[in-house]
């Protein structure tokens, strides 16, 4: 079932939303990301990833403040940004919460200010991040929780020195990371970033539960 120690609201939607199942990724990673450790997480497609990272800063949010991002979630294209994004506003329409994206192939200037005047959430991919962050747009001296989905796409050779740039960027924070599988160069990023005592590996999906999200 839902964890019922999530917000009040929040559960309410998600019982409305029809999420009355967990999956097994959902039951083992919300309480942990809720406690504030950092996590690295294995799952294959369809394991509830996207579910797991909105309602665990949903939860940790509730409500827009000040107008610098408290979560920034780095993916590999605009389309899984816009497909999260989509599913923050499904999920937390009882919020406030504003939510961005930043992804390479969208106008630089129209993510300038929309980010710079006020972002609890920002979505996007390293390269554009990084940018936004030099061009002091992206203000990360508030973050609370720095997520990456599909980390073997986003962390690898080609482009490890633009999440090693931003993570550097980033004061004190909750690390999330969810892979499909566990590659040298999470490895590697988890030793220099990261504090997490285990790796939460999800091997295959139970049968007995449908999936509530990617």
């Amino acid at each position: 079932m839902i964890n019922e120690k999530l917000d009040t609201q929040l559960l309410e939607v998600l019982k409305e939303k029809g999420f009355t199942e967990s999956t097994e990724l959902e039951q083992i990673c919300i309480p942990r990301i809720k406690s504030g450790h950092d996590l690295m997480c294995i799952a294959p497609k369809g394991a509830g990833k996207t579910a797991t990272i909105v309602v665990s800063i949903l939860h940790k949010l509730k409500a827009s403040l000040n107008d610098v991002p408290r979560a920034v979630v780095v993916v590999p294209n605009k389309d899984i940004a816009l497909e999260m994004k989509a599913e923050f506003e499904r999920l937390g329409e009882y919020t406030d919460l504003r939510v961005n994206t930043a992804c390479d192939n969208e106008k630089i200037d129209d993510q300038k200010d929309k980010v710079y005047m006020g972002s609890d959430v920002v979505i996007g991919t390293a390269k554009r991040l990084n940018l936004l962050y030099s061009l002091y747009a992206l203000n990360l001296s508030a973050l609370k929780i720095f997520v990456i989905d599909d980390a073997e796409s986003v962390i690898k050779s080609i482009n490890y020195l633009q999440i090693d740039r931003l993570t550097e960027s980033i004061p004190k924070s909750q690390k999330v990371v969810f892979a499909g599988e566990l590659t040298e160069w999470l490895v590697r990023y988890s030793n220099e970033f990261m504090n997490i005592q285990e790796v939460i590996e999800i091997e295959e999906i139970e049968e007995d539960v449908e999936p509530s999200e990617e």
